[in-house]
C-alpha cells in the first residue's frame, strides 16, 4: 500500500508532462511586472504574427507559392505588435532551409509598411532588417516575393526558406540568453514552366 501511495503523485507528474506534450507549440506573449523593496522587474511583449488581413486571423503557413513564372509575385502580411514600455531591437533575416540554390538566388523581395514606405527591395536570401520599436505600436509590413528570372534551368525547382525573427539587446547576431523573443515563418516556392 505504501508503494502505490509514493507512485501517485509520479503518475499525475507524468500525465500532465505527456497533456504538454501533445498540446504542440503555442503563441503565447509574456508579461510580468513586480517590485520588490525598490526594484523593479518587466518584460515588454513582441508578437511577431502572420495574419490574413481581411480578418487578422493568425495563419499557419507564410508563402506557399506553386507555379511561380517569371513576371509572377505573391504578396502576404506581417503584423509586429510591442507592449510594455522597455525598447526592443530586433533583426528579421531569410535563410535558406532547402532547394535549388540558383533559384533561391533569382527570387525578389520587397518588404513595405503599411504607408508603402519601403523597408526592404533586394534578393529574398539577402534579407537581414534590424530595427527598433520605442512605442507601444503595431507595424504592419506587406512582403512582396517576386520572380523574374527566365532561365530554362529554374524550370520546375523548389526554394524552402524561414524568415527568422528575434530579438537581441546589443547586437543582432549575438549569442541569444536571458530573456528573448524568436520565431520562424517557414515557406516553399516552387517555379513552373513557362
Amino acid at each position: 500500500m505504501l508503494h502505490f501511495r509514493a507512485l501517485i503523485p509520479l503518475i499525475i507528474i507524468l500525465c500532465i508532462g505527456i497533456w504538454m506534450l501533445s498540446t504542440g507549440t503555442t503563441s503565447a506573449d509574456l508579461v510580468a511586472e513586480r517590485n520588490v523593496q525598490g526594484n523593479a522587474f518587466s518584460i515588454t511583449t513582441l508578437s511577431f504574427v502572420n495574419i490574413d488581413t481581411a480578418n487578422f486571423a493568425q495563419l499557419i503557413s507564410f508563402f506557399v507559392t506553386p507555379g511561380i513564372v517569371p513576371g509572377g509575385f505573391d504578396a502576404r502580411t506581417i503584423r509586429i505588435e510591442k507592449n510594455g514600455e522597455m525598447d526592443v531591437q530586433y533583426s528579421l533575416q531569410a535563410l535558406k532551409t532547402n532547394g535549388h540554390d540558383p533559384f533561391c538566388q533569382a527570387l525578389e523581395l520587397q518588404v513595405v509598411r503599411r504607408d508603402l514606405s519601403e523597408i526592404y527591395n533586394g534578393k529574398l536570401l539577402d534579407l537581414s532588417i534590424q530595427d527598433i520599436m520605442t512605442d507601444d505600436d503595431v507595424e504592419e509590413w506587406v512582403f512582396f516575393l517576386s520572380f523574374d528570372d527566365t532561365l530554362e534551368d529554374l524550370k520546375g525547382k523548389t526554394c524552402d526558406f524561414d524568415l527568422y525573427m528575434r530579438t537581441y539587446r546589443n547586437e543582432p547576431n549575438e549569442e541569444i540568453k536571458g530573456i528573448h523573443a524568436k520565431h520562424t515563418l517557414s515557406n516553399t516556392v516552387t517555379s513552373g514552366t513557362w
